[in-house]
């Protein structure tokens, strides 16, 4: 580390940050269940282990930040915040520069990584209300009054602590560089954009792959009730299920995932080639755990071909969208005819013809759908539409007899089949646009 950054807490060292005068006055250690509150809390160095071991476990944060691969670092930073949160109970004194030298370091570390300021802060703030708890297991009915002081002390430490990683982690900071500018999001953009990200990945102590996994997530939630004027709830939903599906994700791929800032919600880079079927596991298991219908599009790239990709999964998400296809995970190969017959030009155009002859029968169009997406089963068909499986017989004859295609013939429903997804593809009547096919 540069004697720069190591000089930087300094310059934390002003009465405002440290906020002493926050601090209560009352003589001597503070009491609960009439021993010392720092009772509870003396044999940090094992309860430091512990807690650092729940929050790995409990926590994505460790895996989606990179945070185990400083597993061994923060057990110590946390035994030294124990020491510091005990000697404030017992001597009313906030933590010094030097007392926070090694949390310095550990976040300059994670900062060149591209950890987030915001998961370090929350991990911070989640160390603190575990020291809480545990200082907590000790007290009775009669420390109301000393449970208030409790309060202002961790809320003092809290801030100290605030600031002071704040401090640290611009000091990472490449001059000129804006905070926003350095984070694995960042990294992301740059190669949605076709830009070479080896510069800003070195800057940051991120190793590039040669090559990523790009998966678009979707979530669908139920149709809003009819008439409900509850749209804006309804997207917010969308939005809370999209971030328990990557959190999901994250928590599983860990450090090899980087997630895409806004606008891209719902885009991952994923290192390597994951194989596919592990992909779709745990796509299926976030489906179950979080209850929302889940797509997932997945297309392997090389490093300078992620831009790319994502046009790629972006086309074929709003495929997948068009001709409402169930929500699953899907790869090129799966799309490929959808894709290709949905294509505009010559060919598209004369598969859309062969349906010309049903441009006055619109009944006769949306039959045909729907009997296709209920794989030609008369009575699903008949049911979807609310008639008799003799009328259903009926206009699939009439849909022969116009186009020259009989879906009762194999050769030919493969005909019926790839014209009505161009159409469905290429057309703005919602009626005609089949579930499945």
């Amino acid at each position: 580390m540069s004697p720069a950054l190591l000089n930087t807490p300094a310059l934390l060292n002003t009465p405002a940050l440290l906020n002493t005068s926050a601090l209560p006055n009352t003589p001597g250690p503070l009491m609960l269940g009439g021993k010392p509150a720092s009772t509870a809390v003396r044999d940090f160095a094992p309860l430091a282990a512990q807690l650092v071991n729940h929050f790995s476990r409990e926590n994505p944060k460790f895996k989606s930040f990179h945070m185990e691969s400083v597993q061994e670092d923060l057990v110590a930073v946390t035994a030294q915040g124990l020491q510091l949160a005990i000697r404030l109970m017992d001597h009313k004194k906030l933590p010094t520069d030097d007392d926070l030298d090694s949390i310095h370091t550990l976040t300059v570390r994670q900062a060149r990584k591209g950890v987030p300021l915001s998961a370090i802060l929350a991990l911070t703030d989640e160390g603190v209300t575990a020291f809480r708890n545990l200082i907590l297991s000790r007290a009775e009915a009669e420390d109301s009054a000393n449970l208030k002081e409790l309060n202002q002390l961790l809320f003092a430490l809290a801030q100290r602590l605030h600031s002071f990683v704040s401090v640290s982690y611009l000091a990472a900071m490449p001059t000129g560089v804006e905070l926003e500018e350095y984070s694995a999001g960042a990294l992301v953009k740059a190669m949605l954009e076709g830009n070479d990200p080896t510069q800003l990945a070195l800057q940051m102590g991120i190793e590039l792959t040669p090559s990523y996994l790009v998966l678009r997530l979707l979530v669908s939630l139920p149709r809003p009730r009819p008439g409900a004027k509850d749209g804006a709830h309804h997207r917010l939903q969308a939005y809370r299920g999209l971030a328990a599906v990557q959190a999901k994700i994250a928590a599983h791929f860990g450090a090899t995932l980087l997630e895409a800032p806004a606008p891209q919600r719902g885009l991952v880079l994923i290192e390597g080639t994951p194989n596919w079927g592990s992909v779709c596991a745990v796509i299926r298991q976030a489906k179950d755990e979080i209850g929302v219908e889940i797509t997932a599009i997945g297309e392997n790239a090389a490093l300078e071909d992620i831009a790319a990709a994502e046009v790629t999964t972006r086309e074929l998400a709003h495929l997948v969208r068009r001709l409402r296809l169930p929500a699953r995970p899907y790869r090129m190969e799966d799309l490929a005819l959808e894709y290709q017959l949905t294509r505009n030009g010559p060919g598209r155009d004369s598969l859309i013809n062969l349906l010309k002859p049903l441009d006055s029968n619109p009944e006769l169009l949306q039959t045909l759908s729907v009997h296709l997406a209920n794989d030609q089963h008369r009575q699903r068909t008949a049911s979807a539409l609310g008639l008799h499986t003799n009328t259903v017989d009926n206009r699939i004859k009439r849909i022969a007899h116009l186009t020259g295609l009989d879906p009762t013939l194999p050769s030919e429903l493969l005909k019926l089949r790839a014209a009505m997804i161009s159409l469905s593809f290429a057309s703005t009547d919602m009626d005609i646009r089949p579930a499945k096919l």
